[in-house]
């Protein structure tokens, strides 16, 4: 591996903030969220790391799902988070003994018509506000009365999901929950309600199952103004210098002349751009870490490339590791610069950047 452009994951430290989430929600089991490819850590990876502790997997597609079991995870119980795109999918699905989540009333009559050998474990999706997937109002409990009365159908447990659940100031996540709560009174079901932010912060939400998603992988849901220590940085972004050139004040660096040398500097350029998933979007200050401090981004992000400050930088050589983000930098201060969230700079990586896992 010449360009050295890596992205350096510690499986311990997932396994160490599935741990977490299951000691915040103690009574409850824990659904670890490893869709889009465990948020491009590597969901076989993830899932194999985790195999042993997981109480359930939870992805997007049947796609997802029949990728982990090819790879043998086939011990660990596994949610359709969306349930089925088509009709044809409840073929593989019950092959698979996946749980089947139940969206929308398409979804429910392709589960009552199906013929089967063995009946299929649903998640029931209420919108209780989020306004996305899911029945609502009374059309919620005419669907859990047409599964609990249909063959087809094992066990059923009831999910939601919250819009607004990494705003603390919000009143949405109260109301949320106790629109469940009124919908439900009647029914004695399993629920699940809580994602990363309401393990961490609602626990008014915990039921039978939590589902951790972006804790899992060491980043906050909420801002960085909330502190969240016990959270283990999970992938670590970095490159190589490939080149150190001195600048006078007033030259312009990189597309579009944006840096203008205040000073006289030296800029180092590193091996990565938004061709390997690092966000165009970046600020100059973005901040970046070479050689025990602290450094910025100094130009706009190009697509192999990302231009930086070495003026205040001990001895920097050509071939020095510059990390982006990771156990230096917080990948959700990057986030914050380039106007984003920590999911998009995760799941962006691509797969030029090499996976090293430790």
């Amino acid at each position: 591996m010449a360009r050295k452009c890596t992205a350096s994951i510690n499986l311990s430290a997932i396994k160490a903030n599935y741990l977490y989430a299951k000691s915040l929600a103690p009574n409850s089991k824990a659904i670890a969220i490893i869709k889009a490819d465990a948020y491009g850590h590597g969901a076989i990876e993830v899932a194999k790391e985790l195999n042993e502790v997981a109480d359930a997997y939870g992805v997007a597609c049947i796609e997802e799902a029949i990728e982990l079991i090819n790879s043998g995870i086939d011990n660990t119980p596994i949610l359709l988070l969306e349930g089925v795109f088509e009709k044809s999918e409840l073929i593989l699905a019950e092959k698979h003994s996946l749980i089947v989540a139940v969206c929308n009333s398409i979804q429910l009559q392709w589960l009552l018509d199906a013929s089967l050998n063995e009946p299929f474990d649903v998640f029931v999706k209420y919108d209780s506000g989020m306004g996305r997937l899911g029945f609502q109002d009374d059309s919620f409990i005419q669907a859990i009365n047409l599964l609990e009365k249909s063959n087809n159908i094992g066990e059923i447990t009831l999910m939601t999901h919250f819009s607004s659940a990494d705003d603390l100031g919000s009143t949405l996540t109260t109301k949320q929950i106790n629109n469940f709560d009124k919908i439900i009174k009647t029914e004695k079901y399993p629920c699940s309600l809580a994602n990363s932010a309401a393990i961490l912060k609602w626990s008014e939400s915990h039921r039978e199952y939590v589902r951790p998603g972006i804790m899992l992988y060491g980043s906050s849901p909420f801002s960085d103004k909330i502190p969240l220590n016990k959270l283990t940085p999970v992938m670590t972004l970095s490159s190589i210098l490939i080149s150190i050139k001195s600048f006078k004040a007033g030259q312009s660096i990189g597309y579009g002349s944006r840096y203008i040398c205040k000073q006289n500097m030296q800029i180092g350029v590193v091996a990565i751009g938004y061709a390997d998933g690092y966000p165009r979007s970046a600020v100059d200050g973005t901040p970046v870490f070479i050689n025990g401090v602290k450094s910025k981004i100094a130009g706009r992000v190009s697509m192999d490339m990302v231009t930086i400050d070495l003026t205040d930088i001990p001895n920097p050589k050509i071939g020095d590791r510059v990390e982006l983000f990771g156990e230096h930098i917080s990948v959700d201060e990057v986030a914050k610069h380039c106007s984003t969230i920590s999911y998009e700079i995760f799941t962006k990586i691509t797969k030029r950047v090499y996976k090293s896992y430790v």
